[in-house]
């Protein structure tokens, strides 16, 4: 049978009522609560009727030892039946055995200023999270604009995007609660001293912190982020062994500077072995890396192609006149649950040539692989939008559509350090693709295009 439980901390700080509430439901399993932090420690009890009262006490620190006042204050609590439980900063959690305890708090006007003051500094955080939060929201909105197709091919951001989307709603849930909450009990105690119950939305909050860790989760494994998964589990670790070293160093007097300190080392040492063992496991994989290289076979993010590094080169598309002096390759592949996008880039470089005059021969493409048909038109549309530099695209006729699943082709032209481009999107069943030369092509130049970007 287990002798202690974990629950990871789900509730607003300020949020009294549902916690103490929490804690009683508990009990009544076998479960009585000895201490907190981000996580809430439970020790195996007989199942019994137990009352939770949670206080504040502004001015109570997470790392710095008890004062005088704090330990006045708990000595004062405990004479009336309330045994401290557990704290986490201004916060304390009493817990009394008797059957009609006196309330711990005797006066409304007092408690509401002590979770205004208590619940502060945390309040604040979550706001800030919160706003950092629709800040990335906006700006993944403003990047779907402006170039969708590299928005949403990128897991790492939509991750964050939907995390900072629950982090937006967690912050103004708790924003909107408390100022309803605090506005109503302030009345009311000035008026004839009620207690007011805060009440908080614990099943949407549950709902929004199990989202976002699954979010990370779903992430790291499906997008092969195993260094994500570790720092995952080393920040469940961390904040659980600084739960017990912070409060047992609390409870014994140490300074608020070594406190911090050790924990702050503490956390150093297990991320760094958390890090470090990653790059052991990368290079422990290099062997299998270089021998898909030395196969000539190529699979990654949703892409997969046989021959040189990168599917279509400069050497493939003009001919014995390229010489491959001086240039620079470039190759960005991404993938998501909603499209997998490649861009290669070729491109002369003077400096690196040591010759100047003829800028060279010039080749970008992206490919868009669409992943839900739903998708489809949007990337079109983004497509044009993003790459229309500043000029109206022209339907091409030379170019043979129905082959090879080409369904549309369309031109338009711009200069690049006063070389002119020809752009072409090419639009196939289940992707599109945007092609920059420095050359209009010909026929088997078009040819090659078509088939290779349109199978890989």
């Amino acid at each position: 049978m287990r002798r202690g439980k974990l629950e990871l901390v789900w509730s607003y700080y300020y949020d009294h009522t549902t916690m103490e509430r929490h804690f009683e439901k508990m009990a009544g399993k076998g479960w009585a609560l000895d201490r907190m932090g981000i996580f809430w420690h439970y020790h195996r009890i007989e199942p019994k009727p137990l009352h939770y009262a949670v206080g504040y006490f502004p001015g109570g620190g997470v790392y710095a030892p008890p004062t005088g006042e704090e330990l006045t204050f708990e000595e004062y609590c405990e004479m009336a039946g309330w045994e401290l439980a557990a704290e986490h900063g201004p916060m304390k959690i009493f817990c009394n055995e008797r059957e009609n305890p006196v309330p711990l708090e005797t006066q409304a006007d007092l408690q509401v200023e002590n979770i205004r003051r208590g619940s502060r500094r945390f309040r604040i955080a979550d706001g800030v999270l919160g706003g950092i939060g629709w800040l990335i929201v906006i700006y993944f909105i403003l990047s779907l604009y402006f170039d969708g197709v590299r928005t949403l091919s990128g897991g790492t951001g939509l991750t964050l995007t939907f995390m900072g989307l629950m982090l937006g709603i967690y912050g103004v849930v708790e924003f909107i609660t408390y100022q309803r909450w605090y506005r109503k009990a302030k009345v009311n105690a000035q008026r004839d001293q009620s207690f007011t119950p805060t009440k908080g939305h614990p099943a949407a909050s549950k709902i929004i912190i199990w989202l976002t860790i699954a979010a990370a989760i779903f992430y790291a494994s499906t997008a092969g982020k195993i260094l994500v998964l570790l720092i995952l589990v080393g920040y469940w670790i961390v904040y659980y062994l600084q739960d017990i070293i912070r409060n047992g160093m609390r409870d014994k007097g140490i300074s608020t500077v070594v406190n911090i300190g050790i924990n702050f080392g503490i956390a150093f040492f297990i991320f760094f072995f958390v890090i470090n063992g990653y790059r052991h496991l990368l290079s422990s994989d290099a062997e299998d890396y270089y021998g898909n290289y030395y196969e000539n076979y190529y699979e990654k993010n949703g892409f997969h192609w046989d021959g040189q590094e990168n599917p279509l080169t400069l050497q493939e598309l003009a001919g014995p006149e390229f010489d491959g002096k001086g240039y620079i390759d470039t190759q960005n592949i991404q993938s998501s649950v909603f499209l997998s996008r490649m861009e290669i880039e070729q491109f002369y470089d003077e400096v690196l040539s040591g010759a100047g005059g003829d800028p060279g021969y010039y080749l970008e493409y992206v490919v868009a692989k669409v992943k839900l048909e739903p998708l489809y038109g949007f990337i079109r549309s983004s497509m044009e939008r993003t790459y229309g530099s500043g000029e109206n695209w022209k339907s091409m006729d030379s170019w043979k559509k129905g082959e090879k699943g080409v369904l549309q082709i369309r031109q338009t032209e711009f200069s690049r350090k006063g070389q002119k481009i020809y752009r072409y999107l090419i639009c196939m069943k289940d992707r599109i693709v945007k092609i920059d030369l420095s050359f209009a092509p010909d026929k088997v130049q078009q040819e090659k295009i078509v088939e290779t970007l349109g199978k890989i």
